[in-house]
């Protein structure tokens, strides 16, 4: 593993966890970026939000920007709507309601797969994401047409099962083993008709300000099944928090090793992440 310049890094980076408890908190270091911003509101549950962050590439010397999006969001009536104004990834476009106790989401978003691959690009901790759970099209978090019902069978459980336009189902299924004050486990298992998203299971720990994640599957890009991502966190205290992630694609390739560090300081979220090949990132996000 090439050295990584730890030094130069200033802000967290978390695993980005999902739980089927959303009272559940993992130690702190999921923190969102909606506490850094705030949304116009418009008339009746219309509001309008978003986040743009700014870039420097220590490798290539070049400014830029990279994570950004506008929204609209509102309901009117049963019925509830999102819509992407502009945006670094693919738009969303979804309607959502509640039937017969089942949550429905009908238009244009992600499949339910991998945590890291549902994660919004506001959210995220390291500057860019792990890749594993989508490939070819859906690789950074790819959007498509479909139909996706989500329930819970208790408070510690949650499934989602989504339908695309040609008839492939995905699904993905949450439950918490323990949670409270002390040690919390989560663990999710995700599969996939379509081969751009493979079968993957998931694990994420937290104790105090100690964080572990695991993700192991197959990505289809090596032929085998032993594509894995493992992140480590450490919450450094109320605005700072370090993150060390290993990826294995199992395309033939070695593992590369990513660090970044985080703060949420001064309304924006730093972040200065050193990448496996010597190249140092950093990052200043902003919500409004």
């Amino acid at each position: 593993m090439k050295k990584l310049v730890l030094s130069a890094l200033a802000v967290t980076v978390a695993m980005g966890t999902t739980s089927a408890n959303e009272d559940t908190e993992w130690s702190g270091l999921d923190s969102e970026l909606k506490a850094l911003s705030s949304s116009l509101n418009f008339g009746d549950g219309l509001s309008i939000g978003g986040y743009l962050e700014a870039t420097y590439d220590t490798d290539t010397e070049a400014w830029g920007t990279s994570r950004n999006r506008v929204t609209a969001s509102g309901s009117s009536g049963d019925f509830g709507y999102n819509v992407s104004l502009q945006g670094s990834e693919d738009a969303d476009a979804y309607l959502t309601f509640n039937k017969n106790g089942i949550d429905w989401t009908m238009g244009t978003f992600r499949r339910p797969t991998t945590s890291n691959h549902l994660e919004d690009e506001g959210d995220m901790h390291f500057l860019d994401r792990n890749g594993l759970g989508a490939s070819g099209a859906e690789v950074g978090a790819g959007r498509v047409n479909g139909l996706m019902a989500s329930g819970s069978v208790d408070k510690r459980s949650a499934w989602r099962i989504h339908i695309d336009n040609d008839g492939l189902l995905t699904g993905r299924f949450e439950y918490d083993v323990m949670t409270g004050e002390g040690t919390n486990l989560s663990v999710a298992y995700s599969v996939g008709e379509t081969f751009a998203i493979g079968n993957w299971a998931e694990a994420h720990l937290s104790n105090g300000d100690f964080s572990l994640s695991a993700t192991m599957g197959d990505d289809d890009s090596g032929g085998g099944d032993s594509a894995s991502v493992y992140v480590a966190s450490y919450q450094i205290n109320d605005t700072m928090a370090l993150g060390l992630r290993q990826t294995d694609h199992d395309d033939g390739a070695d593992a590369t090793m990513d660090a970044a560090l985080t703060c949420d300081c001064g309304g924006a979220r730093w972040t200065f992440q050193q990448n496996d090949d010597d190249d140092l990132l950093v990052g200043c996000i902003v919500g409004f």
